[in-house]
């Protein structure tokens, strides 16, 4: 077998990185599960380069941040809202770069020195990640619930697809309220004999080197919808902060959570 790559492998490889690390980049930054794998997905397209000049080196360092890639796939639909035509292309994509690394290195004399500079890459980042990173913290709230849609600031709207009005749960912050909306048939039942009164809500709230990110709801009166990132019951949501001295609606911010 020959040692040479040829041109068409190297140009090859270098397309599916870059443009498999730029999309991966993009979603990741759109609602990724950790600032982790960002880092690592950042890394694909300028491997992509690399896969140009040194395919030797290109695939070393690959492997590390493609393990990155196979470990995403533990989060399946729950995550980014994925469609299963997404999480096709990624695992193509994945066996695809898995191939042309297995084959590169086949031929390779000495590749071990970039896979050690590779594998720390990602150890660091892994360790950054996991210490200063996506840290969740759980709060909890006593929130009036409205089965009908009907809040103190008149209907929450607009009504579902299927006719159906939100599930709204509310709680007086100053002069606004805070709230959150949802369509469930499962969660209308669970709250139909407590319209009116107050129910516990929890939410996750995800903050990266002391700040906070984003957050989600994680249960509503003891129903768990989301454990952290993972998505245990996918209903669909909107919520906001009603601004209760003008009656307009703002975003949510870090008063309400």
């Amino acid at each position: 077998m020959s040692n040479k790559i040829s041109a068409w492998e190297r140009r090859a490889a270098a397309l599916l990185f870059t443009i498999g690390g730029t999309v991966l980049v993009l979603f990741s930054l759109l609602g990724g599960p950790s600032l982790w794998y960002v880092v690592c997905f950042c890394v694909l397209p300028i491997i992509g380069i690399v896969w140009l000049r040194e395919p030797i080196v290109a695939a070393a360092l690959s492997i590390a941040p493609l393990i990155a890639v196979a470990a995403l796939l533990q989060y399946g639909s729950g995550m980014w809202s994925f469609s299963r035509m997404w999480v096709a292309g990624v695992i193509v994509g994945l066996v695809a770069a898995a191939v042309f690394v297995a084959r590169t290195l086949r031929r390779a004399a000495s590749w071990r020195l970039p896979l050690v500079v590779s594998l720390l890459f990602v150890t660091c980042a892994f360790a950054v990640d996991r210490l200063f990173t996506n840290k969740v913290t759980v709060r909890a709230y006593q929130m009036q619930v409205a089965v009908d849609g009907h809040a103190p600031w008149g209907e929450v709207g607009p009504e579902w697809s299927d006719g159906s009005l939100p599930i709204v749960l509310y709680r007086r912050l100053g002069d606004s309220y805070c709230y959150d909306a949802f369509q469930s048939e499962e969660l209308r039942q669970r709250l139909a004999s407590k319209d009116g009164h107050t129910v516990q809500v929890e939410y996750n709230i995800f903050s990266d080197f002391g700040k906070e990110r984003s957050y989600n709801v994680r249960s509503v009166d003891g129903l768990l919808l989301n454990d952290g990132q993972h998505t245990v019951r996918d209903f669909e949501r909107f919520g906001g902060q009603m601004l209760g001295n003008t009656g307009t609606s703002a975003r949510a911010g870090d008063n309400c959570r």
